[in-house]
Order: C-alpha cells, then structure tokens, then sequence
C-alpha cells in the first residue's frame, strides 16, 4: 500500500493538493467545500487537519478583510510535490477538476465580501466591500429596514459590485477633472 494512500495523511495532503490546485488563498469553508464535494464529509475532522497542517507549518493563515484565508507554505509545496502522485488519480482530476470549475467563483468569494448586523429597533446594517490583498478598497455601508431586504442587497451586491465600483470611481474622477480643467474621455 502506498504511502498517503489512506487515513488522516491523505486527507491532509488532498487539502494540500486543493490549495496548490487552486493557486490562490482559499477560506476554510472553501476548503471544507472540495473536501465534500470529493468524498470526504466529517467538518470537525477537515478543521482538525487544517489546524495540524498549520503548526506542522505545511499551510499558513493569513488574514483578510473580516476573515482569514489558508496559502500553501513552501514547506507544504515540498509535501505536495514529494507525495501528490500518491493519491488516487481519479482523486487528483476530481479535485483538479472541481477547482477549476469553481476557480472563478472562489476568487469572486475572496475579492468580494458581505456582512450584516441587526440594530436596534429591527433594522439592518449591511457592508459590502471589494477586497484585495485582504484589504477593503472599496466599501459601502447601508441601513435596511428587514431582513428581506438585505438578503436581496447582498445577493445584487455579488452582481453588481464591479459596476458600482467603476461607475463611482469614474463619477469621482470625472468631478476631480472637471475642477482642474482637465479633458476626460
């Protein structure tokens, strides 16, 4: 039997495998969300493996705007090189090939954030933000009177932050350009 093949070093290098796969920091629940989706289902296991994988210092947390993300260390690159072959191959194109159909979302999910808090009197705080390098660049926050509401902004939010985005940044530098005489196209 192969090294790797089974048990916990398994499931640990498959999340080593996912991160290297992915190319980018994933957040837990990212994490936790290809491990379901190959065969593995136990959350309190796939949190105690992401906790071992961080103090063998295979993976690091690092923190991002109101969370924290998980990048591959080069010591977890080495593990990944050393042993990836010894998963299963149909295990490696199912978590390859689950990464990259869902690549796109993840980095939506890492670049974009939406979080509520109730007030009093049952009003609704919502703040959106675009993110990079775990740092808002662009952020709004708003009052909405229920929770229907704020379900529908942080839904749009997903749909429309880039536009918003790029209109308030052009209506912003328009006005600037317009005061200094400067010719905008």
């Amino acid at each position: 039997m192969a090294f790797f093949s089974n048990g916990s070093d398994k499931e640990k290098l498959m999340i080593l495998f996912a991160l290297q796969r992915a190319g980018i920091p994933l957040s837990r629940e990212q994490i936790v969300t290809v491990m379901y989706e190959n065969g593995f289902e136990d959350y309190m296991t796939i949190a105690q493996h992401i906790i071992d994988l961080e103090q063998n210092s295979c993976i690091a947390s690092v923190p991002a705007y109101k969370r924290q993300t998980i990048v591959l260390s080069k010591r977890g690159e080495e593990v990944v090189s050393l042993f990836g072959g010894t998963l299963p191959k149909s295990l490696r194109e199912s978590i390859a090939g689950y990464i990259e159909g869902k690549l796109d979302d993840f980095r939506r999910e890492n670049s974009s954030r939406a979080e509520t808090r109730i007030l009093p009197g049952d009003n609704y705080e919502t703040s959106l933000a675009l993110v990079e390098n775990g740092e808002a660049f662009f952020e709004i926050r708003i009052k909405l009177p229920s929770a229907k509401y704020t379900r529908i902004a942080t839904r749009q939010w997903d749909k429309v932050n880039q536009k918003l985005y790029l209109d308030t940044l052009l209506a912003l530098t328009q006005e600037e350009a317009e005061e200094t005489g400067e010719k905008t196209e």
